[in-house]
């Protein structure tokens, strides 16, 4: 079988172009979820125990394991029952590796890198084309219906700081191009995401300005303001209020 496995945004999983519905308890759908971010290596039941029924004794926890991985079983083998999607070996669990398994994440990840191996030899055009494709497969946060779990935060936070790297040089390269559309989209995503990148209010402001919406680029320079003070209880750096006062008084920006 082929899974292709949707973790960026609402998780979804398709096996052979066929949408995955019939889940086990939660739980099975989380040991699923915990497989893919780490399958590249066996899991040991000891991890699963205690990282979803820590505080079960050892008994109830081995047991309420082998209940879930025999349903994540099921849920697969509707479809492929002549396949073992799970395997167990020396006492780990892990997927078999002879299925074919495409990751949005993984994918979003590979294409970043590509881009910034592109921006590091100088070819501006070619990384801006990977950035463009990563920037498409973040459809949302790493596993992001997962919020209190604890172990998808740090995979979370990391694919974030590259989703924001990747709308920074793609915001920055449109401004070059004075695409001014585009970079105002591309800039309202990176506040969505992080409300205090003076960075993107003043890509803004210059969009606003060379658009000769003055006013609305005045009005961007209050929003940042608003965001630096209600979230860091800082004001503005120097150089965003030196373009707010050229914008201001009417020169070109």
């Amino acid at each position: 079988p082929t899974l292709a496995v949707y973790c960026l945004g609402p998780f979804r999983v398709y096996q052979d172009d066929e949408l995955v519905n019939d889940w086990p308890s939660g739980k099975g759908k989380c040991i699923f979820k915990y497989m893919i971010a780490n399958r590249n290596r066996p899991i040991s039941k000891e991890i699963l125990m205690d990282l979803f029924w820590r505080d079960a004794d050892p008994d109830a926890a081995r047991n309420n394991l082998n209940v879930a991985i025999y349903g994540l079983r099921q849920a697969f083998r509707t479809a492929r029952p002549d396949f073992s999607h799970i395997l167990f070996e020396d006492d780990c669990y892990l997927l078999n590796p002879d299925m074919g398994m495409w990751v949005d994440a993984e994918e979003f990840v590979e294409r970043f890198e590509a881009g910034q191996a592109q921006k590091r030899r100088g070819k501006s055009a070619e990384a801006m084309r990977e950035y463009e494709i990563a920037e498409g497969l973040y459809q949302g946060d790493f596993l992001e219906e997962d919020l209190y779990m604890d172990w998808p935060i740090p995979r979370r936070e990391g694919l974030k700081d590259h989703y924001l790297t990747v709308l920074e040089r793609l915001s920055t390269y449109c401004l070059e191009q004075k695409r001014y559309a585009s970079c105002i989209h591309l800039c309202r995503k990176i506040l969505a995401k992080d409300p205090c990148r003076e960075d993107a209010h003043r890509r803004l402001m210059r969009c606003y300005s060379q658009q000769g919406q003055r006013n609305l680029a005045l009005r961007q320079y209050s929003v940042c303001t608003e965001a630096l003070r209600d979230e860091l209880e800082v004001m503005p750096l120097d150089r965003t209020m030196a373009l707010y006062r050229q914008i201001r008084s009417g020169e070109r920006v």
